[in-house]
C-alpha cells in the first residue's frame, strides 16, 4: 500500500493578502501603522476554486477539486478568517488534505478503483496579528493561529472527524518592490484511531515582487515534513499573480509543481477578493 497527501498550498491566502497589501501600501497613511481602533472593521469575501492531480508513486492519479468560499474581518492589526469548503476527491489508497493543511480523508485501498466523493469539508477557523513594520526596524511579523472543526458529515468520507490545531509565523520586510518572506508553520492534526497521523512542520521561503501599482506576483519554495509513516516529505514550487482594483477587489491566479512523491504534480487555482465596506 502506498500513502501520500495532496495539499493545496497554505500560504496562498496569506501571499495574496502580503499581495494586496504591497499593491496598496502607497496609498496606506503612515500613522495606520499602529492602529487598535475597533470602531475601524471590515469584512473581505473571498472565492478560491482549486485543482490538483498527482499520482504520489501509484499508478493512478488522485484528483482533487475544491470550492473554499471565506469571510474575514480585519480590524487594526488584527484578521480572524472562516472558511468552509466545498470538495470533489477522485482516487484511492491517499491521504488527501484540505487547503490549510488539514487531513480530510483516509483510504486503504489501493486495489480497488478510483470513486468520486463530493460535499461540504470542515470548518476552519483562523486569527492573525500583525506586529506593524514601524516597530521593528522595517520588518514585518504575522502570528496566526488555526484550529478545523469536524462540522462535515462522517458518511461522506471527506474528514477524520478529529479536530486540528496549527500555528504560524511570518517574517517578511519590504526592499523596494520587492517583499522577501519566511514563514513557518506547526499542524497538531486529531490522530483517528485507525490510522497514524504525525504531527507537522511547514517551511515556506520566497517573495512577492510589485510590478506595477496593482499588479504583484508572489513566488515561493514550500517544504512540509511528512504527515504519516508511508507518506514523504512534500517539496513544492509555488507562483502567483494578482491583481488590484482599487480599494476592493483583488483578482489571483496561481500554479503549484510538486518535487517530490509526497505532492501532487501540478496545481491550479483562482480566487476574488472583494472588500465589502
Amino acid at each position: 500500500m502506498r500513502t501520500a497527501k495532496t495539499r493545496l498550498p497554505m500560504l496562498v491566502f496569506s501571499l495574496l493578502a502580503a499581495s494586496a497589501t504591497a499593491a496598496m501600501a502607497q496609498d496606506k497613511p503612515a500613522d495606520k501603522d499602529w492602529d487598535w481602533a475597533f470602531e475601524d472593521v471590515h469584512f473581505i469575501g473571498t472565492m478560491g476554486l482549486a485543482y490538483s492531480s498527482g499520482s504520489y508513486g501509484t499508478n493512478r492519479n488522485t484528483n482533487v477539486e475544491l470550492a473554499l468560499p471565506a469571510l474575514s474581518m480585519e480590524t487594526g492589526d488584527f484578521k480572524f478568517t472562516a472558511s468552509l469548503p466545498y470538495m470533489r476527491i477522485s482516487g484511492r489508497g491517499l491521504v488527501v488534505f484540505d487547503s490549510v493543511g488539514n487531513p480530510i480523508v483516509i483510504n486503504r485501498n489501493t486495489a480497488a478503483a478510483p470513486d468520486v466523493r463530493t460535499g461540504w469539508g470542515d470548518l476552519n477557523l483562523s486569527a492573525s496579528y500583525t506586529v506593524p513594520a514601524a516597530i521593528l526596524a522595517g520588518f514585518e511579523v504575522k502570528v496566526s493561529g488555526l484550529t478545523k472543526l469536524p462540522t462535515g458529515p462522517a458518511r461522506r468520507r471527506l474528514n477524520t472527524g478529529e479536530t486540528d490545531f496549527g500555528a504560524s509565523i511570518d517574517v517578511s520586510r519590504r526592499l523596494g518592490i520587492w517583499s522577501p518572506f519566511l514563514t513557518v508553520g506547526y499542524l497538531v492534526p486529531g490522530k483517528p484511531s485507525v490510522f497514524t497521523l504525525y504531527n507537522t512542520t511547514s517551511v515556506s521561503a520566497g517573495t512577492t515582487l510589485e510590478l506595477s501599482n496593482d499588479l504583484v506576483a508572489s513566488a515561493s519554495y514550500d517544504w512540509d515534513s511528512a504527515s504519516t509513516p508511508l507518506v514523504p516529505a512534500s517539496h513544492e514550487l509555488f507562483g502567483s499573480l494578482s491583481w488590484v482594483r482599487g480599494d476592493n477587489v483583488t483578482l489571483s491566479g496561481y500554479t503549484t509543481v510538486g518535487l517530490s512523491d509526497g505532492s501532487p504534480q501540478v496545481g491550479v487555482g483562482v480566487l476574488v477578493s472583494y472588500a465589502l465596506n
